[in-house]
């Protein structure tokens, strides 16, 4: 253990003894005043007598004239019950000191409903009559709480207590007489200890109601309906609920007890099921829960009707009903590992000792005293404490799990991409070398169309143990985690990629040489129910620079791992200084840039190759702003089309190719054609001929000058869309191309289905076209098929003259390519128009 935890811990324990110090000089202050009766403290002599009326129809004269009737025994042998009936209990005092006694009769049972006191001469003549109990009216709160009587016994005197107790319920009235002094010292330990327990259980209360207001968690609420519903029923008991509640209230709460004995058993097996979670479970423990609540909630609400001295024995049986299910609910889930658990187990110790004495108290089987008395409300408080502490617990279990869940993948239980980060983050801090290694399993996303989510995991779990112990024996890969048992240097992102982190500063090749010899020892097969799967990796490196930017250094692995795809070696990097990350922040400046008119479009020529003049271009987007000049254009459009503004910006190029169009048409080239791409993505533009015909309206552009061109991915995405545009555009007099013809898979029966005015062949075949006979067939095939089915035919990616002369020869009517002009702004464009004597030169001799 650490010196510093050492330390913390003894402080710890130093306050729990002086806390405890603190409980035990309360304690000894706390005197025990059933012990300091009158009998035991001064010349007073007792005699005892009882008398039970069954029919509840005696009268005071009636007992007074027949003392044959009594039964001579002390109180404690009184045969209590619920049994409705009435107790007459006598008491002789007899003073033979020289002093007059100050006497204070205690009746501790502040739920007798009629309690009525004679005390009478040695002639039984009756001195004065009191009248006690909670249904008595105009009693003062100090009466009804601590039901009592004050006399004076004279010296060498003799008086007698006449008590008639009449109630319905608890009956049980202990009798204790007490000089004044003791009386008080009875007061101060019973004030004392009901102010602990009431004061200990609002703070509770309170506490746990900010905490359901921050976590929001039900359970805080059932606790609180314990700790309220305890404090009426011990408020009930013990009388203290008169300070606690208006008169009326307690009055209420006194004359139905049952239903608060009920409210605490709802609210304790609410609690137990709550709290050991099986309202998530809904297995039949939480079935059987549910239906006892109910079973309890429906006799708390018969017991508002049915009297106490029935309602009382039913009660105790639900009681037993009780203790059973909330012992199945615990050993259930200790059996499955709760071991956050322990302190509420630990707080059913105090309850059930003390859910055990009340009662044994109450029905004379243990003997009445302070302490008894009070058992059960230290018990209370005991188990409430403990209750609270299993909460906080609970809270800590739960953000530890929390934690795990954020920093762990759900189904595989390994470290996840916030753990690689959290790691990214603390190695930047330190100003050491981050570089970002990731290993993918290939083609796992088509492996998972064809095993089950569960055989995927187990896969991922295999791979990733071998690869984990192929990093250990490699100390320049960072632990992602360290604790006791286990520092994992992997965490999984998802889809068959893992990542780690190089902290070594070397070259990239040394790095590729390393991981390359990691994967070669990463199993090639793997079997599931008899199928051998054959597995292959791909390694993705990014360096990261002292930015902390997290997400952009994983992007750029993600970049390096989709690049590894098309290599031999499957290994690819990249570099810190490449073009930028696309990202939310450039796609607001493409945006801005699209409405305040930053972007330009640029034109490359399309030549006649029957006369070598110029009949048209391609519109090829461009952002001239310096700051994203290392932006290419095909990652702008996918960033476009990921953020959802490619309408927004291919509107924007319809729109400007029109106004230059019109502008060609007004300088004098008046059958210029210009071609504007079209995408997928661009299909989902609501009306789009219709917004193009208002564009070609606004600007009186001719629309058979327009051509637009279609690459397969739009007709594969979107066929039924794609024929009614295409039809639309058609009839609108717009000239539709099907671009980079020959790289699809069913670009023939486009041929048929669509109505195309021209075919574009896609450069791939062009580059090595001279050389290369394979391709001249292609091309050749391409140029005739589109002839007899009255389409033109434009080819792109002409770079030398060898290949525009082959085209020539091959009837091919358009080009473009490098050998007429890269694409040009269109001032520069403009200008090239007017000095084509250039092209003419392409026929000459070689």
């Amino acid at each position: 253990m650490e010196l510093r935890t050492l330390r913390y811990h003894s402080l710890a324990v130093a306050i729990l003894i002086f806390i405890f110090f603190i409980i035990n000089t309360l304690a000894s202050n706390l005197v025990v005043p059933t012990r300091y009766t009158i009998d035991k403290t001064s010349p007073m002599y007792l005699n005892h007598a009882y008398y039970i009326d069954e029919t509840k129809n005696q009268t005071f004269d009636a007992i007074i004239k027949q003392p044959n009737l009594l039964t001579h025994a002390p109180f404690s042998e009184i045969p209590w019950s619920f049994t409705q009936q009435n107790y007459w209990l006598f008491l002789d005092l007899e003073n033979k000191s020289q002093e007059s006694q100050k006497v204070v009769a205690h009746f501790d049972n502040p739920m007798a409903d009629h309690l009525t006191v004679y005390r009478l001469d040695k002639n039984n003549h009756i001195l004065k009559t009191y009248k006690l109990g909670d249904r008595e009216k105009k009693l003062t709160l100090f009466q009804y709480s601590v039901p009592h009587i004050n006399f004076l016994m004279e010296q060498k005197s003799t008086q007698r207590l006449v008590i008639k107790i009449d109630t319905v319920g608890i009956s049980k009235t202990p009798i204790n007489l007490y000089r004044d002094k003791e009386f008080v010292d009875l007061m101060r330990s019973q004030t004392g200890i009901w102010g602990i327990f009431a004061g200990v259980l609002l703070m509770a209360a309170l506490y746990n109601l900010v905490l359901y207001f921050g976590i929001k968690d039900r359970v805080y609420l059932v606790y609180i309906g314990y700790i309220i519903s305890a404090l009426i029923l011990m408020g009930i008991v013990l009388g203290f609920g008169f300070y606690l509640w208006p008169l009326e209230w307690q009055l209420f709460f006194h004359h139905k007890v049952i239903v608060s004995n009920y409210a605490v058993s709802f609210f304790t097996l609410a609690f137990c099921t709550m709290f050991l979670r099986y309202h998530k479970d809904k297995c039949w423990r939480y079935t059987m829960s549910k239906a006892l609540l109910s079973l309890m909630f429906v006799m708390g609400i018969a017991s508002f009707f049915i009297p106490e001295n029935i309602a009382a024995p039913l009660f105790f049986c639900v009681l037993a009903l009780l203790y059973v299910a909330c012992t199945i609910l615990i050993y259930k889930k200790l059996l499955s590992g709760f071991r956050w658990a322990k302190f509420y187990v630990f707080s059913w110790v105090p309850l059930i000792l003390g859910a055990v004495i009340q009662p044994l108290e109450l029905t004379g089987v243990i003997d009445y005293s302070f302490t008894s008395r009070h058992a059960f409300l230290v018990a209370i408080l005991c188990e409430i404490v403990l209750m609270a502490m299993a909460l906080a617990d609970r809270v800590r279990y739960q953000r530890e799990r929390a934690l795990y869940h954020a920093t762990h993948t759900q189904q595989t239980k390994l470290l996840n991409s916030s753990k690689l980060k959290q790691a990214f983050m603390s190695l930047q801090s330190q100003n050491r070398s981050t570089t970002l290694c990731l290993i993918k399993i290939c083609h796992f996303n088509s492996l998972n169309t064809i095993i089950t989510s569960t055989q995927g995991y187990t896969l991922i779990k295999h791979i990733a143990e071998r690869l984990e112990n192929e990093l250990m024996h490699e100390r320049e890969f960072a632990n992602l985690e360290t604790d006791l048992n286990n520092s994992p240097r992997l965490a999984d992102l998802n889809s068959g990629v893992f990542a780690c982190i190089s902290t070594k500063n070397q070259n990239q090749d040394t790095l590729k040489t390393l991981l390359t010899k990691v994967i070669s020892n990463l199993p090639k097969q793997y079997e599931i129910k008899g199928l051998s799967l054959q597995l292959n990796y791909t390694i993705g490196i990014s360096s990261a620079n002292q930015s902390n930017d997290f997400e952009y250094w994983l992007k750029r692995g993600y970049l390096a791992l989709k690049d590894a795809k098309g290599r031999a070696d499957r290994v690819a990097s990249s570099a810190i200084n490449n073009s930028l990350i696309m990202d939310v922040g450039l796609a607001a400046h493409l945006q801005k840039a699209i409405k305040t008119n930053q972007l330009a479009l640029y034109y490359q020529p399309q030549i006649n190759l029957v006369n070598n003049q110029v009949i048209g271009a391609e519109a090829l987007l461009r952002w001239p702003d310096p700051a994203y000049k290392n932006i290419s254009i095909e990652e702008l459009v996918i960033l476009a089309e990921h953020t959802g503004i490619i309408n927004e910006l291919t509107l924007w190029v319809i729109e400007q190719a029109c106004k230059d169009l019109v502008e060609l048409i007004n300088s004098g080239h008046k059958e210029h054609t210009i071609s504007v791409n079209l995408s997928a993505k661009n299909l989902a533009i609501n009306n789009l001929a219709e917004k193009i015909e208002n564009i070609l309206i606004k600007h009186q552009a001719p629309a058979h000058l327009l051509k637009f061109e279609l690459t397969e991915s739009a007709f594969v995405e979107s066929q039924d869309v794609l024929i009614k545009l295409v039809d639309e555009l058609s009839a609108l007099g717009i000239k539709v191309v099907l671009d980079d013809f020959g790289t699809g898979y069913a670009s023939l029966s486009y041929l048929v289905n669509y109505h195309f005015s021209e075919l574009k062949i896609d450069k791939s075949f062009i580059f090595d076209l001279v050389n290369n006979p394979a391709h001249q067939v292609i091309v050749q095939t391409s140029i005739d098929m589109a002839h007899q089915l009255n389409l033109s035919i434009t080819v792109e990616g002409v770079e030398t003259q060898e290949i525009h002369q082959l085209l020539k020869q091959m009837n091919a009517d358009r080009a473009q390519g490098y050998l007429y002009a890269k694409a040009l702004p269109y001032p520069e464009y403009v200008n090239f128009l007017k000095s084509q004597y250039s092209l003419k030169m392409l026929d000459s001799p070689f």
